[in-house]
C-alpha cells in the first residue's frame, strides 16, 4: 500500500475521523456568486452559495480512495464540514 497523495493545488485538502476512521479528503471549492438582475433590479440568475465537492476520500496513511462506496449522506457530510473548516481559516 502507498502513502496518501498529496492534495493538487487546486483542490482543499481536509483531515477529519468519521465513525472512528481517518479520513484524508481532497475537495474542490467553489466560491459563492451573486446572481445577475435586469435594468429594474429583477434576479433572472439566482444567486450561488460557496460550496465543496469531493474529489478523493482516502483512508489516512493509505492511497486508497474510497469516494465510490462511501454513502451520500456522509459526502454530503464530509463537503459541509469541509466548508465550514475553509470558511473558519479565511
Amino acid at each position: 500500500m502507498n502513502p496518501t497523495p498529496p492534495c493538487p493545488a487546486e483542490h482543499y485538502e481536509f483531515r477529519c475521523t468519521l465513525c472512528d476512521i481517518d479520513l484524508v479528503c481532497h475537495l474542490e471549492h467553489f466560491p459563492a456568486e451573486k446572481g445577475s438582475v435586469d435594468s429594474y433590479g429583477a434576479a433572472y440568475e439566482p444567486d450561488i452559495d460557496e460550496s465543496m465537492i469531493l474529489v478523493c476520500v482516502y483512508l489516512e496513511g493509505s492511497d486508497v480512495d474510497i469516494v465510490a462506496i462511501v454513502s451520500a449522506t456522509y459526502l454530503d457530510h464530509l463537503e459541509n464540514l469541509a466548508l465550514a473548516d475553509l470558511k473558519a481559516y479565511k
